[in-house]
């Protein structure tokens, strides 16, 4: 499940990649998201989600382990606005590592500045730094992009670590200030190989 800069975003940095096994977490489609696996070339694709239903192959919820994954390697997972859903999304990181293949990379997208949103339910939202915490064991990131809700709207984090506090807007009357929404957009490899390519690939990266 994705926004439209989420996809604009994965489609942009991978559509040259083909990989065999991908993994989606919070795959179920509830008829206004996108849906990655029509933009990448791939072998095999699991979606999993807490329930089932459209675009959901296994019912998992990645908390409580990996399940029937146990014994598979992945080379894409891609886990866009779940984890700010999760009570332990510590737990979800440590799960998700352990099924990432050596050349594998993670895509990972997240909430920083956004509204309440129950899916069921709401607990945290990421900065860059706190997405590499909780998967502290790949070495290797791209600079984060942060994404409005605007199509196309991109912002190097990167470049700028006050990005977030640059676009906001002082209301006149009340004296208040508001910042836009904004999300984190990260990958991320233990392949010094496939960091080069990507980088090489995606130089504004």
């Amino acid at each position: 499940m994705g926004d439209s800069n989420q996809e604009i975003f994965l489609e942009t940095t991978l559509k040259n990649y083909h990989f065999s096994n991908i993994l989606e977490i919070g795959s179920k489609d509830y008829g206004n998201s996108s849906q990655f696996r029509k933009l990448l070339n791939f072998k095999n694709y699991i979606g999993v989600d807490l329930e089932s239903g459209k675009g959901v192959d296994l019912v998992l919820n990645l908390e409580e382990g990996v399940g029937p994954l146990k014994n598979k390697k992945f080379d894409l997972i891609i886990l866009c606005s779940i984890i700010e859903h999760s009570k332990k999304p510590w737990l979800i990181g440590e799960n998700i590592q352990s099924v990432l293949s050596d050349s594998g990379i993670i895509y990972s997208a997240h909430p920083w500045v956004w509204r309440y949103h129950k899916y069921p339910d709401d607990y945290f939202r990421f900065s860059p730094n706190g997405i590499k915490t909780i998967f502290d064991k790949i070495k290797y990131w791209l600079d984060p992009i942060y994404a409005t809700n605007k199509d196309g709207d991109f912002y190097s984090f990167a470049k700028n670590e006050g990005v977030d506090n640059d676009l906001a807007i002082i209301n006149n009357q009340t004296g208040v200030k508001y910042l836009p929404y904004l999300q984190t957009l990260m990958l991320v490899t233990n392949s010094l190989e496939i960091f080069d390519d990507l980088k090489t690939q995606n130089p504004e990266l």
